[in-house]
């Protein structure tokens, strides 16, 4: 949950895949992690097309996996953010669609994965790592700064492929600000609702204002604005110029993509620079 934090609004509140289909993928991930950690002949690939199968239905759904589309406004703004809440978009978008995926993602939770065939390199690679996009930026993480677990590289699976194999926010980027949010997010269940809205409104000032302070939205914004910068996109689909419908398709390109090799090699040796410079500023 804490580590999940970031992953709102389209990631730090820059608008690239909503959060809702994040913390779906992840939650169908943590559903099925029995079945990767054990390697079982198919199961990976399995994973992959029931991940693909619920961005496909919210796409499906509400017109679009990407939170600027979805909600019609641009939350990293002041003005858009002022336009989301008095047109009721806050309700009448963010608020419905979580409800309706909620209710929908029991049916991808609960359906058992098929696998079958004999044990593939996918299988191998979920079991042993997590997956092919963040999970190795998230792992050069913890062995930089201390902040992580296998626990969550396994999960990353969910991000792989723009999440969920969507095509958007770059699943390296996204394995980037999850261990930001590990340090400084917060778990609503523990702060109940009036620390989580404090949380969010110190998060927003920070962004609006730019203020590059040891708080959540301060450096995750940061970073998402710097690797926009330099890849000229968040989304998955507009840096390798395609999508990817199967975690086999996924494979192949990555084992042979150096493009995303320096994406996953940047992400976690800034997003590291970021948690050593303000950990220590902040006596953590």
């Amino acid at each position: 949950m804490r580590a999940a934090c970031l992953l709102e609004g389209g990631g730090a509140s820059q608008g690239s895949t909503c959060g809702v289909v994040s913390g779906g993928c992840m939650a169908i991930t943590l559903a099925h992690l029995a079945d990767m950690i054990s390697g079982e002949a198919g199961k990976g690939e399995a994973l992959y097309e029931r991940l693909r199968e619920y961005t496909d239905w919210f796409e499906s759904e509400f017109g679009s996996t990407i939170c600027r589309e979805r909600c019609g406004a641009e939350l990293s703004e002041v003005s858009g953010l002022i336009d989301y809440l008095i047109t009721g978009k806050v309700i009448t978008r963010c608020i419905d669609h979580i409800g309706k995926a909620v209710s929908r993602l029991p049916s991808f939770i609960n359906r058992p994965l098929q696998g079958d065939g004999e044990v593939t390199e996918i299988d191998r690679r979920l079991a042993a790592s997590g997956g092919y996009c963040a999970a190795e930026v998230l792992r050069g993480i913890r062995e930089d700064s201390g902040y992580g677990s296998l626990f969550l590289e396994q999960l990353s699976v969910a991000l792989d492929g723009g999440i969920g194999l969507s095509g958007g926010l770059c699943g390296a980027l996204a394995g980037a600000i999850l261990p930001i949010s590990l340090v400084w997010g917060i778990d609503p269940r523990k702060e109940g609702l009036a620390g989580t809205i404090a949380a969010s409104i110190r998060g927003q000032s920070n962004l609006y204002f730019d203020r590059q302070v040891p708080e959540l939205w301060g450096l995750a914004s940061l970073l998402m604005r710097e690797f926009k910068e330099r890849y000229a996109s968040l989304e998955c689909r507009d840096i390798v110029g395609r999508s990817f419908r199967s975690g086999s398709e996924l494979a192949e390109h990555m084992s042979a993509s150096s493009t995303c090799a320096e994406i996953k090699a940047w992400c976690r040796e800034r997003s590291s620079e970021l948690i050593a410079a303000n950990t220590v500023f902040a006596g953590q």
